[in-house]
């Protein structure tokens, strides 16, 4: 089992968030796809996925990543949004379950 501490969306070059939120969400796709990768897993193995937003309409920014990792709508994860402190210029970031494959 593999289950992240919290997943944030810093630029991997400078450190710090980036004012777009649509870049935001892809590097914390990015980061997602690295600890997955990092466990030999891959998203489909991911059971459930804690979404923390500074702003509950910010998941708008989410959401088309969403069918871009789980494509099919079957397989996805449960999805479960709370509404945290989160560090200063971060729209959001992620804790994410994943059941690893035998082997």
């Amino acid at each position: 089992m593999l289950v992240t501490s919290a997943i944030s969306d810093p630029d991997p070059g400078r450190g710090k968030c980036p004012a777009s939120k649509a870049r935001q969400a892809a590097y914390c796709r990015l980061h997602l796809s690295d600890a997955l990768d990092d466990a030999i897993a891959d998203p489909q193995d991911d059971v459930r996925v804690e979404m923390n937003l500074r702003e509950f309409g910010d998941r708008s920014s989410i959401d088309p990543l969403w069918p871009g990792m789980y494509p099919s709508p079957q397989l996805r994860p449960a999805r479960r949004t709370i509404r945290p402190e989160l560090p200063e210029g971060c729209i959001f970031h992620l804790v994410a379950t994943a059941i690893l494959p035998e082997g």
